[in-house]
């Protein structure tokens, strides 16, 4: 697909679109700490809000090179030390992606939670969620990807069915990325604001505004770690002490190197497996036979009939019925032992190479029918989403199917705010409209302009225009009378649960949901930081140099649209500007992780170069983020101990326990339960 078709057929989107441009921001206090009720709960045990945490906005300008410009409003929230005499240096978290939401992961990921307990015994604790995600004026892409369907059906000129194709063929990415993208520049957002040194001035006016004047520390995790390394060169002066945890280095082609980094971890499992009594015994010379045994595979799969039942340890990694294997197999694997703790399956890595070298059925069937781990957390599968109503097509269904649900919601819950009766009201009017056989795209659209309304200033004129323009004159009475009587906060709670709707109606929650990312703004961060600057033949070199054929997460393919499509955002840096190696004297502890197929070791060990102060410590059996996989609460006491006193190599014999190591011995074991032996 070319750049010019991609234009041509987004344009009548982007007609629709262009009567939605914002407004120009009124006047409203830029960097002041405004109180605000919390807009998620913390589920966890002696929690309460306005005693241990609170929360607040904090307004920031769009572009901080630009004065009386566009706003955003930064959702943030504290948690209060829980000794009566905190330091003066608070921890700011910072949060995945990127894309996702600080508040949201505090809230829904209790080890992560936990871990940060430590820190919390010392100083107040900071989330929050960075422009363009979660609570700070969301950008997600699912309005747009309903805006299409609404294209397709409402012109002619256009065919459904090719759009349809196009969402769901090769060229999505690239398709749905640009249509996002342009969209967003039409309603007057400044894509290419949305990037990590922007977002390293708001960390600093956000701690200025809570009243953190002095220095501050940061917790990185995943891209929140690419955000901590642009604070220590954007704000050096503000960061007393940065720890990285799935650390990502801002000079590596990240995106491009996703069809390779599965190679880090299995080199870390043959070399975890060498240095290991029993399984050099009985395992030697693994990786030569493993790049043996894809080579075979590749050519020759093994045919299991009848097809293999996994134990409900490999069903939750997605390995339910086993009929085929081939190279793939190893890929799924990877990415199975990354997400899952004590290394996820490969413990049973040893076993399966050997099973599949002999194409032993037995033994393959008595290790992925009795594997599992004993103290292990598991990886749960997503409940698949029911249709509930018959949409037009694919690309408007998640929004049909969203306004039922909304409606059905509605109706079960009392009236307890102006908030919720003006939405309950809104919502049920498109709701009827649907159920009396309008046109469902035309619904669809006045959903899509909805979603749109938080993106102008906190005021209620926003929602009176709305309805003015896009309800019933019965429904516009009832609903302007309800945004008349509410104060800023109401207005504030009710473009939040707007844009709860806005990132829910590409299917998938782009704030909240699986994976719980801002689709606009991972994008936008992507494209400005990273893919923008290495084009696919980076892709191919990088799999050319990988021994292991065939092992990846994604294809080259999948790489190259998405190039194609980051050509049509905003890049507002040089590559040297932004990909440069980052070096600073600030003390910065940096974790990796083994079984990482997302930040593989190797990137941290690249980040600790340029860093003179930094402390490099890898947790070989774990994967992507230990603070969130560390049951015990190890690795946030770690962190702890090293922010009181930065420059000196924390203690970490916890990390020494025997939960921290890839147990090849049991896993060998509770297989050959009847104590046969496999050599």
């Amino acid at each position: 697909m070319t750049t010019n078709s991609l234009t041509f057929r987004a344009s009548p989107l982007l007609a629709i679109l262009a009567a939605l441009a914002a407004a120009p921001s009124q006047a409203q206090e830029v960097g002041a700490f405004e109180p605000t009720p919390c807009p998620i709960l913390l589920p966890h045990d002696g929690e309460v809000e306005g005693e241990t945490y609170d929360c607040g906005i904090v307004v920031v300008p769009e572009n901080h090179e630009t004065d009386g410009g566009r706003t955003i409003e930064i959702a943030a929230m504290r948690l209060r030390a829980t000794t009566l005499s905190p330091r003066s240096d608070p921890v700011i978290y910072l949060a995945g992606g990127p894309g996702s939401s600080g508040l949201h992961e505090f809230a829904a990921n209790p080890t992560l939670f936990q871990n940060m307990q430590a820190m919390r015994q010392r100083r107040d604790v900071i989330a929050f969620d960075q422009r363009g995600t979660g609570h700070s004026q969301v950008l997600a892409c699912g309005p747009f990807f309903a805006g299409i369907g609404v294209v397709g059906e409402m012109f002619d000129e256009v065919n459904i069915a090719d759009l349809e194709e196009i969402v769901e063929g090769r060229g999505a990415m690239s398709f749905i990325v640009a249509v996002c993208g342009m969209s967003y520049a039409s309603v007057g957002v400044d894509l290419g604001q949305y990037n990590s040194v922007a977002s390293a001035k708001d960390i600093a006016m956000l701690a200025d505004a809570m009243g953190y004047g002095g220095s501050y520390n940061v917790y990185g995790t995943s891209y929140g770690t690419r955000l901590a390394q642009h604070a220590l060169r954007t704000t050096p002066q503000r960061l007393r002490a940065a720890i990285m945890d799935g650390t990502v280095s801002v000079s590596e082609p990240g995106n491009a190197h996703t069809s390779s980094k599965l190679q880090t971890q299995y080199d870390t499992i043959f070399e975890l497996c060498a240095a290991d009594a029993f399984c050099a015994k009985r395992f030697p010379d693994l990786r030569a036979r493993f790049i043996a045994l894809l080579e075979e595979l590749s050519t020759d799969p093994l045919v299991l009939d009848p097809p293999l039942v996994g134990s409900d340890f490999f069903r939750n990694g997605g390995f339910v019925v086993e009929d085929r294997i081939d190279v793939s197999f190893f890929n799924r694997l990877g990415v199975f032992n990354n997400g899952a703790g004590r290394g996820g399956a490969a413990a049973f890595v040893p076993m399966l190479i050997q099973a599949l070298e002999d194409r032993n059925t037995d033994y393959l069937r008595d290790i992925m029918g009795r594997g599992t781990l004993p103290d292990q957390l598991q990886v749960c599968a997503s409940p698949d989403a029911t249709d509930v109503f018959k949409p037009d097509d694919s690309l408007i269904a998640p929004s049909v199917n969203l306004i039922l649900q909304l409606a059905e919601a509605s109706l079960a819950t009392e009236s307890g705010s102006l908030s919720a009766d003006w939405l309950g009201a809104v919502v049920g009017e498109l709701n009827a409209r649907l159920h009396e056989g309008e046109t469902q795209a035309k619904v669809i659209r006045d959903l899509v302009e909805l979603s749109l309304v938080p993106l102008q200033p906190t005021d209620a004129s926003a929602l009176v225009e709305f309805a003015d323009a896009h309800l019933s004159p019965g429904t516009v009475v009832t609903v302007n009378a309800l945004a008349n009587a509410m104060d800023r906060q109401q207005v504030r709670e009710t473009f939040w649960t707007i844009q709860d709707i806005a990132e829910r109606m590409s299917g998938v929650g782009e704030r909240s949901g699986v994976p719980g990312v801002a689709m606009g703004m991972l994008n936008a961060v992507n494209c400005a930081e990273d893919v923008g600057f290495f084009p696919p033949e980076v892709a191919e070199e990088f799999v050319a140099r990988t021994p292991y054929p065939g092992i990846g997460v994604q294809s080259v393919d999948t790489y190259r649209v998405m190039y194609a499509a980051c050509g049509l955002l905003p890049s507002p840096f040089t590559q040297t500007e932004i990909t440069a190696p980052v070096q600073s004297d600030t003390p910065v502890l940096i974790f990796s992780e083994g079984m990482d197929s997302q930040t593989p070791v190797t990137q941290g060990e690249l980040v600790a170069e340029t860093l003179p102060n930094s402390i490099l410590h890898v947790w070989s059996s774990e994967g992507h983020v230990i603070a969130s996989r560390s049951p015990d609460g190890c690795a946030g006491a770690i962190a702890a101990a090293f922010l009181d006193d930065p420059m000196t190599r924390p203690d970490v014999s916890c990390a020494q326990d025997d939960y921290y190591r890839i147990p090849f011995d049991v896993a060998y074991e509770l297989v050959l339960g009847d104590g046969e032996d496999r050599e």
